[in-house]
């Protein structure tokens, strides 16, 4: 039987629960930033702070690294406190350490304080999910986190923009004095109210916390974590190798693929807002098959078309529509069931997936350099060889049947 949260969860109104997750949207974006704003700066840092472009490459690869140390801590003490309080104060470090980045005075320094931005970014990837799935039914949570999802998605294309322009107006500093606003805000909201956020999930009798390994045993889980990472990983991969191939071996241009993701994304924005009626209308297994499968039949489209020969852009696309569509439809459906698989460990489930997703691209897009002069076949086989397992999954490992619901004063997201 699922209990509520806390005694405010019986009394939270629909406008406090948007305020909640318009709170978790603003602080899960003030980190999400932190790479695409700067972006833009890049090429100008080895100028700027000293260094060459190797040393300002690994501005984007510190913070990385300092993100996954992040994921694995806090999925690992998130039990221990209180879930509110400490994404508040993951926040508030993540805000001090992104002004202190803007006072670096040579590259290394720079690079240093980003992985520890990095690891303290890490709270706001990892705490909120529970904490939306414990505001909602099983169709608002998948709603809310299929919108969150669609905002975020949106992140890729804007920021840059935005970092370029802070770039020309103020300087480089500004890609970290805007995260830090931002965190700071959101963190002093929740440390004055915390109640605006639920608070952790009480354990039922009989349930314990198993760690890691306990997650890499739990099949359920695995299910829907490993076909949800293995397909964003895929379509990561896909969208890192895309631009040199399209340009270098397809006859495309640059404008060609910024065009391309446009459609990519906006496929994906329909289709994640359409989740939350199609699992009303077909339930969450149904709609978690059909974007795996969406997904699947473009793996090996794409694999024919690269191995015919094929060079077409306008092709390639409709090809790799049905995957932003199929991410779409199975995305928020698939994380909330895989939250639900992992309780009562539901931040080590969120961390792991994120891991996942942050460990899946990088791996990938390391193995198809050596291979990229070859062009689309190389990265058709990247693509399939990371993405099909995720259609093994859905059939081979079992269903989560339990509730995914933790609340039972939860509404609807209308």
């Amino acid at each position: 039987m699922n209990r509520p949260d806390s005694p405010a969860d019986e009394s939270r109104t629909s406008r406090e629960r948007m305020l909640a997750c318009l709170v978790v949207v603003i602080g899960t974006l003030s980190t999400m930033v932190s790479i695409d704003l700067v972006l833009p700066a890049i090429p100008a840092l080895p100028s700027l702070l000293g260094g060459d472009p190797q040393a300002a490459q690994y501005v984007l690869a510190t913070y990385m690294g300092g993100s996954s140390i992040g994921l694995i801590l806090f999925g690992s003490i998130a039990h221990r406190f209180d879930a509110r309080l400490l994404l508040a104060g993951s926040l508030l470090a993540y805000a001090i350490v992104s002004a202190l980045a803007a006072f670096a005075t040579d590259i290394w320094t720079l690079n240093a304080i980003r992985v520890v931005q990095g690891a303290t970014s890490a709270g706001a990837a990892v705490l909120p999910a529970p904490m939306l799935r414990r505001l909602f039914t099983d169709t608002g949570a998948v709603r809310a986190i299929s919108v969150i999802g669609s905002i975020q998605s949106l992140v890729p294309g804007l920021a840059p923009l935005i970092g370029a322009w802070l770039l020309h107006v103020s300087g480089w500093q500004a890609a970290f004095i805007v995260p830090a606003v931002l965190g700071a805000l959101v963190s002093a909201v929740i440390f004055i109210k915390p109640s605006l956020l639920p608070a952790n999930q009480p354990i039922e009798p009989g349930q314990t916390r198993g760690g890691y390994l306990a997650l890499l045993r739990n099949r359920p889980y695995l299910r829907y974590a490993l076909s949800h990472s293995l397909i964003l990983g895929g379509l990561i991969t896909f969208v890192f190798s895309a631009p040199y191939i399209m340009v270098e071996t397809m006859g495309g241009t640059v404008e060609g693929f910024v065009f391309f993701q446009l459609l990519s994304v906006a496929m994906f924005v329909v289709t994640s807002n359409l989740a939350g009626l199609f699992v009303e209308r077909w339930g969450p297994e149904r709609l978690v098959t059909i974007g795996t499968l969406m997904v699947g039949a473009s793996a090996l489209a794409l694999l024919a078309y690269a191995f015919a020969g094929g060079s077409s852009i306008v092709v390639l696309l409709f090809i790799m529509l049905p995957v932003s569509g199929g991410l779409g439809l199975r995305g928020g459906v698939g994380f909330v069931k895989s939250l639900a698989a992992s309780a009562p460990d539901e931040a080590r489930g969120s961390a792991a997936l994120m891991l996942a997703i942050t460990l899946l691209p990088t791996i990938g897009t390391a193995l198809v350099a050596p291979f990229i002069q070859y062009g689309l076949p190389a990265l058709a086989i990247a693509f399939a060889v990371i993405a099909l397992p995720a259609v093994a999954a859905i059939y081979w490992l079992p269903r989560y049947e339990g509730e995914t619901s933790s609340s039972t004063t939860a509404v609807h997201l209308g």
